[in-house]
């Protein structure tokens, strides 16, 4: 068993070895998602794209067997978006959204929730747009009542 650091799954991400991701999650799964959120704080780097996509990806490949441990996972930032202590998980929406959209017929209904905690918050605004995006493309019917919203969030004109 390697040691799992913050630097073993950052070279994984980077490198999108979704396997190897894998094989560090099925070893201790806690361990890597506490990673993958603190790769997915970074705004400017380019790695925290890459780790909401493994985020999706372990939801995708291992929800039916742990389905508690991702339901927990949308908990914490559904309680993290509301926190009032000042320390704002501002990319909780994206997670939540990487976890709904890896399978949306077991977590579709949190949307909901991370929709009414970021909606009206502008610094999780960007993330619960990417969240949207990502169920989005998973299972359309999920968000479309969100549809509007979303758009003037994106700051596109109405029809």
């Amino acid at each position: 068993m390697a040691e799992i650091t913050k630097d073993s799954v950052r070279d994984l991400v980077e490198l999108e070895d979704d396997q190897g991701v894998l094989r560090l999650f099925d070893e201790d799964p806690d361990r890597v998602r506490r990673y993958l959120t603190r790769l997915s704080y970074a705004p400017d780097d380019p790695v925290r794209k890459r780790a909401v996509n493994s985020i999706r990806l372990l939801s995708q490949e291992r929800s039916a067997s742990m389905p508690e441990f991702f339901r927990e996972t949308i908990r914490r930032h559904i309680w993290a978006m509301n926190e009032e202590g000042g320390n704002i998980d501002w990319s909780a929406p994206e997670i939540i959204g990487a976890v709904i959209a890896g399978n949306p017929e077991m977590f579709g209904g949190f949307f909901s929730f991370a929709y009414v905690a970021a909606v009206d918050e502008p610094t999780l605004q960007p993330s619960l747009v990417r969240a949207f995006d990502l169920v989005f493309d998973a299972a359309p019917e999920l968000v479309a009542e969100y549809t509007a919203r979303i758009d003037e969030l994106r700051g596109d004109p109405k029809p």
